[in-house]
């Protein structure tokens, strides 16, 4: 089947813009007729480029990018890639990259992008939170879009995906198009914090007694604290009061039974927190 070659397809971008690629800082090479299958070494012309578009092709594998070592933008959505290996190549000057529409099950090679901001990755495989964690080594990324994904849309029917990524990416600023918010973040700390504690004991009912060290069927600021910290979860003291105060709803400085399986449920009534 007759594909178009990277080569020829950078000839004809020369020819339709009068630009030399060798000087361009800006590339779109999308949509070509027939599609565009294999990126190789002759993306190497275009080493000043810093905004390589390649969507709407064919391409099953990220290659040839070594050269490009001023990139910011790699583009090439509406392909059929199906990992992120080769991305390594522009890992350090990369800011955005835009993956939507492709068939990326797991994001291993994402933590190399440690410049990256902005990550649009809608429509594409994604089914466990262990791989949106990831992205919680990348330093600097405040914007992802992950809608379209099996774990938005299974997540999002249960009201816990907003609140599950803000708690896992802390210094996200958008998600899917809207602000992420301060509240997010806590609820989302404090859903993860539940789930860690039914990881270890089963249920937050059992979570509740086991906490409960004096048996009074209430639980304590120190009860808490303790726990946590026995856990080894990542909680600021900030974040403990926050919980403390959101989670003591009749206001008498303890948390009662019922108040918090709602408040480690992500708001729902449950005795658990999986999801």
């Amino acid at each position: 089947k007759k594909m178009t070659a990277i080569k020829a397809a950078i000839d004809k971008w020369e020819e339709k813009n009068g630009e030399d690629p060798a000087e361009a800082l800006k590339v779109m090479l999308c949509g070509q007729v027939p599609p565009i299958q294999k990126m190789d070494a002759n993306l190497g012309r275009l080493a000043n480029c810093e905004h390589l578009a390649l969507s709407s092709n064919n391409i099953e594998k990220l290659t040839g990018l070594k050269a490009l070592k001023k990139l910011k933008v790699l583009s090439i959505g509406r392909n059929c890639l199906k990992k992120l290996d080769g991305i390594d190549d522009v890992a350090e000057s990369l800011e955005q990259l835009w993956i939507s529409y492709n068939l990326i099950e797991k994001m291993a090679g994402v933590e190399a992008m440690l410049n990256l901001k902005v990550l649009y990755m809608s429509n594409n495989l994604v089914t466990k939170w262990s791989e949106v964690q990831r992205l919680a080594a990348l330093p600097f990324l405040e914007e992802i879009l992950m809608q379209g994904n099996p774990i938005y849309d299974d997540f999002i029917k249960v009201g816990t995906y907003r609140i599950q990524v803000a708690g896992r990416l802390t210094r996200l600023a958008k998600l899917d198009g809207a602000p992420v918010f301060i509240e997010e973040r806590q609820l989302g700390k404090e859903f993860l914090m539940g789930e860690a504690l039914v990881a270890r004991f089963g249920n937050l009912d059992t979570v509740f007694k086991k906490m409960d060290e004096n048996g009074d069927g209430v639980l304590d600021r120190e009860e808490i604290d303790h726990a946590i910290r026995n856990l080894g979860f990542p909680f600021e003291e900030a974040e403990l009061d926050a919980l403390m105060k959101h989670a003591d709803m009749n206001n008498d400085g303890k948390i009662q039974y019922k108040e918090w399986i709602y408040k480690l449920s992500g708001g729902r009534d449950g005795g658990d927190a999986k999801g």
